[in-house]
């Protein structure tokens, strides 16, 4: 084993864990912005397996699930390598919001710049700078996030490219019932997608809301899934575990709410709802019904906004459309 893994100041050279740090900007007072990485490489050879979490800062499940799984792991028993960036975008996390707080422009979506510009918004030079090792090293990518409420529990992986194949078999492995295959055209300037182009397996998982709006149950869940996916990659031994029939998705809607209020929602993540299916409804500050919340499109409830306030123009429902089952 001779290849030199180097990302940021961890450095692995052979077999164990190595912890360090990658800078990913600077502050307005010129201090370092320095993500944290632990490297854990096998004893035998392997793929190279790099995961993600707080792209957006404050979807605080990822982090614990990479932690949760990175102290599960040995390195005697491991095949290849695991890369692991547990908070990527760290002035954000910092300030328990979704993008940095130094940024201005671009509205400042982390996920929507990728591969990133060296010399470009705070925001694309954080893209940059974790997607040339990534792009170096990486196999197979697997990005955390969160949507709204705990009972989020869906995924995406890319149809098309070379590492469609292995992409689709890390999320057969990791088994969310609710699944879109993603076509070209959707998510331009994600990791996933940018990372498909260039030939690298890749896989979102949407575990939970944000803030703390996440259960220990989904963690210690994901956690044993994401074990089944080394599994299915040959990483570690042991049978795969086959989670059963899944939805897969031909696309997806946000819709926005048109109104706003107190506001009762009356589906979950993972309901399907018809066109017409009334998935909440709204009331004044002196509680009288203002109106009803109506589902535009057949599909799978992936996010509902969770209330019990709602703007105008604030997410209400996110929709898996055209579900058809398939086997794991």
């Amino acid at each position: 084993m001779t290849k030199e893994i180097i990302v940021g100041t961890a450095r692995s050279t052979g077999p164990g864990v190595a912890k360090g740090n990658l800078k990913i900007g600077e502050t307005p007072a010129g201090r370092a912005i320095e993500a944290p990485v632990v490297i854990v490489r096998g004893e035998k050879e392997g793929p190279v397996l790099w995961m993600h979490g707080c792209v957006h800062g404050n979807e605080y499940c990822g982090t614990f699930i990479i932690h949760e799984f990175l102290n599960s792991l040995d390195p005697k028993t491991l095949k290849g390598t695991v890369v692991a960036i547990p908070v990527l975008n760290v002035t954000a996390f910092e300030k328990r919001q979704r993008m940095s707080p130094f940024e201005g422009f671009n509205g400042g979506d982390l996920n929507r710049q990728f591969p990133g510009n060296p010399g470009g918004t705070l925001t694309q030079q954080m893209a940059y700078a974790l997607y040339e090792p990534l792009k170096t090293y990486a196999d197979v990518l697997i990005d955390f996030h969160t949507a709204l409420t705990p009972d989020v529990r869906w995924a995406l992986f890319p149809k098309n490219g070379k590492a469609a194949l292995t992409s689709e078999k890390v999320a057969k492995a990791f088994g969310y019932r609710d699944t879109l295959p993603v076509p070209d055209e959707l998510l331009a300037g994600s990791a996933m997608m940018t990372a498909a182009k260039d030939g690298i397996a890749s896989y979102i998982v949407e575990c939970g809301g944000k803030a703390r709006s996440f259960t220990d149950e989904s963690v210690t869940d994901a956690v044993e899934r994401l074990t089944n996916v080394l599994r299915a990659l040959e990483m570690l031994e042991g049978d795969v575990v086959d989670y059963g029939a899944m939805n897969y998705f031909s696309s997806f809607e946000w819709v926005t709410a048109r109104q706003g209020g107190l506001f009762e929602r009356f589906v979950k993540c993972g309901d399907t709802v018809e066109e017409g299916t009334e998935i909440g409804r709204y009331f004044d500050m002196h509680g009288n019904e203002r109106g009803k919340a109506i589902a535009p499109k057949p599909g799978v409830v992936l996010a509902i906004h969770s209330g019990p306030i709602m703007a105008s123009g604030e997410t209400l429902i996110h929709i898996g459309l055209d579900p058809r089952q398939v086997r794991a």
